[in-house]
């Protein structure tokens, strides 16, 4: 007997486009669609793939989750008025700028070594005279230059990162070459030179009694400042003779060949004898030895430039007389010329990892204080055994990259990681670099080890008149804009594997946090849209910051 179909039995199947009624039986299993299992089997891979996800940056590489929310560093542009100008007047306050600024008089700064005449010119404008091409591929940097061709290689493999460099001319033909034709161009300009004459001119201006030691022509000595007081150096034959740098400066987005620089900076040549031997350097402690007034502070540089084939012996007679300044471990006698003189020591571009390690075992443990740029810091970093970055995450390092290089030359390069975590007293029989000032672009960081003689409020006084500094001098801070953002994160050794979120407040700028024994102060830096001035930046950043880490807060 047939049985009675309903109308709705009876629709045709629009799966099979058949038009006969089926009948359906509720025990038969449904087999799902290729549609439905692919929908399923899709949902089902991105749910595996976003737990794996989870579980690496959680639990395998938690690094990630913070360079992911760092990416925005370099990219992050704030040109709201209301908030440069809170972060303007924060840094003000914080640093004492008005109070302290030009308030130097009853103190005394000794400055060695290097000193010299900028000469300084428009890079590709020069370039062009010398009728050179731009690299058509990829370039290596010399670490000294013989010819034209390293010349314009060297040049632009940093012009590329925007970075600031500088390199020897062994080849004195070649060096003439290009100084003759610098000074051809209708556009150049002498300056003070000489990370020592830059230094003592800019303590003259805080109206310090400045002491300087270098090789001081006539030329020279008339662009000092004249509350400069030269120590003399003379040569056995009793020259008067100034040494030539040339400053080769480009602005931001400005073109050779098909790259454009992605910020202002500066490429510096030289055939430099007497600072490429520091052959002042006795003559500025023989000075200090018979100064009738004892310097309260000792500001060194031009260890770049020392030649390679003296670089072994010069540093070992330094280290001998770093030994003669005074120094005591008592942290009450920090400040007392008699008993103790605080040294800082300042860096710049340095091409050889063989000598970068000499300094990081010599002369960087036994200063009291380091200051350095992001290139400078980047190739100590990964010439000491740094492997968590390469040179390539400091051409444009976010903060968590700086701090790794700052903790690493602590605990790698001058003290034992574990000693520091115990927090014993860092003042012993020998000095130690217990204070790093890093300056970059976009912000500044001074670093001190806690219960060392370092004070904590005049630490971030430091670091805020820094920053005030480089935009003050750069443009006076006409045309700025923040780079920085008011939030990022860093990695927090206190508990492995975790990150901490630091947050900047607009109206007090500076911030600090603790880590790992060492103590951190960041300050934004007001990035200047079309600076004036890159030459001798860090030596005036590192040279006001140090005064406001000792005798000026």
């Amino acid at each position: 007997m047939k049985r009675t179909t309903t109308s709705k039995e009876s629709q045709p199947s629009t799966s099979s486009g058949s038009t006969r009624s089926k009948e359906k039986d509720p025990f038969k299993k449904v087999v799902p669609t290729k549609n439905a299992q692919n929908l399923f089997l899709g949902t089902a891979v991105c749910i595996i793939l976003i737990t794996v996800g989870f579980l690496y940056v959680k639990f395998i590489n938690p690094q990630a989750l913070a360079n992911n929310n760092q990416n925005n560093e370099n990219t992050f542009i704030d040109r709201d008025p209301a908030t440069l100008q809170s972060i303007k007047n924060g840094l003000f306050r914080q640093s004492l700028w008005n109070k302290f600024n030009q308030q130097c008089s009853d103190k005394t700064v000794a400055v060695g070594y290097n000193t010299n005449l900028d000469l300084i010119v428009d890079a590709t404008d020069l370039l062009e005279a010398l009728k050179l091409s731009p690299s058509k591929s990829s370039v290596s940097p010399s670490q000294t230059i013989n010819n034209l061709d390293q010349f314009e290689k060297t040049f632009s493999y940093y012009f590329k990162s925007g970075s600031a460099a500088e390199r020897f001319v062994q080849d004195e033909s070649t060096f003439k070459e290009i100084i003759d034709k610098a000074l051809s161009l209708p556009k150049k300009t002498f300056f003070t030179g000489g990370n020592a004459g830059i230094m003592a001119n800019r303590l003259a201006k805080e109206n310090c009694n400045v002491y300087l030691n270098g090789v001081i022509g006539s030329q020279l000595k008339q662009m000092l400042d004249p509350k400069v007081k030269v120590l003399p150096y003379e040569t056995k034959e009793k020259q008067d003779y100034d040494e030539i740098h040339l400053i080769m400066e480009y602005g931001q987005k400005n073109q050779w060949g098909d790259n454009k620089s992605p910020r202002a900076n500066r490429f510096i040549v030289s055939n430099d004898v007497t600072n490429s031997n520091l052959l002042t350097m006795e003559s500025f402690h023989k000075h200090l030895d018979i100064l009738s007034e004892k310097p309260d502070l000792i500001l060194l540089s031009g260890l770049h430039l020392l030649n390679q084939n003296t670089q072994k012996q010069r540093i070992h007679d330094m280290m001998d007389l770093l030994k003669k300044i005074p120094y005591s471990s008592d942290a009450s006698e920090f400040l007392t010329p008699a008993k103790n003189i605080p040294v800082h020591l300042e860096l710049a571009s340095i091409a050889s990892e063989n000598f970068i390690r000499m300094l990081a075992n010599s002369v960087i443990p036994y200063v009291d204080s380091l200051g350095l740029n992001e290139q400078e810091i980047g190739f100590l970093y990964t010439a000491t055994g740094g492997d968590k970055y390469t040179m390539d995450d400091f051409k444009q390092p976010t903060v968590n990259v700086a701090v790794e290089a700052i903790t690493h030359i602590f605990n790698r390069i001058v003290q034992a990681e574990d000693t520091a975590q115990m927090g014993l007293d860092l003042m012993s029989q020998w000095r130690t670099t217990t204070r790093i000032h890093f300056h970059y672009l976009t912000y500044h960081i001074v670093a001190i080890r806690k219960n060392s003689a370092w004070s904590s409020e005049k630490a971030s006084a430091s670091v805020a008149a820094s920053s005030i500094e480089a935009t003050n001098q750069a443009c006076a801070f006409d045309s700025v804009e923040l780079h920085l953002p008011l939030e990022f994160k860093v990695d927090y050794r206190y508990t492995p594997g975790s990150t901490k979120t630091i947050t900047i407040n607009k109206s007090s700028p500076v911030t600090k946090w603790q880590d790992s024994g060492i103590e951190f102060h960041i300050a934004p830096v007001l990035v200047c849209q079309s600076p004036s001035k890159t030459v001798g930046l860090g030596d005036s950043i590192s040279t006001i910051g140090f005064l406001y880490q000792t005798v000026k807060f």
